[in-house]
């Protein structure tokens, strides 16, 4: 009986930290390939047009069952960009925020990630992705992706 207390307290504690972690993953694994086509739609778009482009939030909301990317109504947004998402529904919800030489992107950034970031002499943009349990983080000027979680 003892031992199938230990089994249930341990199962009360592993099996909420494997859903979390498992929840966790999935978002990367969409957050990684979305930062990258953004990225470089936006360095298209500067070659183009000389400046980087900001987008509205698209999928407006996060959304842990995923948002149907074909009849979002928020493409509109990324029209001008060309972004093609490689998946059919995201779960997160990603902003552009673009500036030009002299423009702070720390006074606009998220708080969470003001303190690691500096201001560079060049235009710029920074991707923020909000997922329905952390936001994720990356600049044109530092590819690092950052999560508020810090994992």
């Amino acid at each position: 009986m003892v031992v199938v207390a230990i089994i249930a307290v341990l199962a009360l504690i592993v099996i909420p930290s494997f859903i979390k972690e498992t929840k966790r993953a999935g978002y990367k694994s969409e957050v990684h390939p979305m930062f990258a086509e953004l990225g470089t739609r936006e360095d298209q778009y500067k070659v183009e047009k000389g400046v980087y482009l900001a987008a509205a939030a698209c999928p407006p909301t996060a959304n842990a069952q995923g948002t149907d990317m074909t009849s979002a109504a928020c493409l509109s947004n990324w029209t001008d960009l060309r972004v093609q998402p490689a998946e059919s529904k995201l779960k997160c919800s990603y902003v552009v925020t673009a500036g030009v030489p002299g423009d702070d992107p720390v006074a606009v950034a998220p708080t969470w990630v003001q303190s690691q970031i500096t201001a560079p002499a060049v235009g710029w943009f920074f991707i923020v992705a909000t997922c329905p349990d952390n936001e994720y983080f990356t600049a044109s000027w530092d590819s690092k992706i950052r999560s508020e979680d810090g994992k």
